[in-house]
């Protein structure tokens, strides 16, 4: 999906987020929160910075779920789900997560552009979903927002299709079960 340029006046462009990542453009922007292309100087990689909103910080839920998908994925480590490096927040409240950056489409895309997939086509993607479901329900999380847009399809030294299973944000953690309100 081609990258989002950048927004007139968009603050978040050009700031290095808690001294570690340079924000270099905007990838794409959801209903809560932002995903931008970053630099991280350090250990000389590019990510993919995930932001919450400014106008959802104070709102409690949305925060505990932004902490929640940080954790959830976090603790996966499955080839097929996406890479989380750090999480945290700036001390000017602004909620962060760094995850390893994609090149390639969402599985939404894939069909929008191409139609229907060969039956061969979505095995394989699904194979791979499986997989990184399953470490998931392993590990108590169950994922609860698994749609096109929330599959990612890279291409990996040749092998097309790749999937990488995105946005744990609705994730249900069951040692939090009964908890939430």
């Amino acid at each position: 999906e081609p990258e989002v340029k950048k927004k007139a006046g968009d603050p978040m462009i050009g700031r290095v987020l808690g001294g570690r990542y340079e924000i270099i453009s905007l990838l794409g922007q959801g209903g809560m929160g932002a995903v931008y292309k970053a630099r991280q100087p350090a250990v000389k990689r590019m990510i993919a910075l995930k932001i919450l909103l400014k106008e959802f910080a104070d709102n409690d839920t949305v925060v505990k779920r932004f902490h929640q998908e940080a954790l959830a994925a976090s603790r996966l480590t499955h080839p097929n789900t996406i890479k989380v490096f750090d999480f945290g927040q700036t001390d000017d409240g602004v909620l962060f997560m760094a995850m390893e950056l994609l090149r390639g489409e969402s599985l939404a895309h894939a069909i929008s552009r191409g139609g229907p997939m060969p039956p061969k086509r979505v095995v394989h993607i699904m194979r791979q979903c499986c997989k990184s479901l399953a470490e998931a329900h392993k590990a108590g999380i169950i994922h609860r927002d698994l749609k096109p847009d929330n599959i990612f399809l890279v291409d990996i030294e040749g092998e097309r299709d790749f999937a990488k299973v995105l946005d744990f944000g609705v994730a249900k953690l069951k040692e939090f079960e009964g908890k939430e309100g």
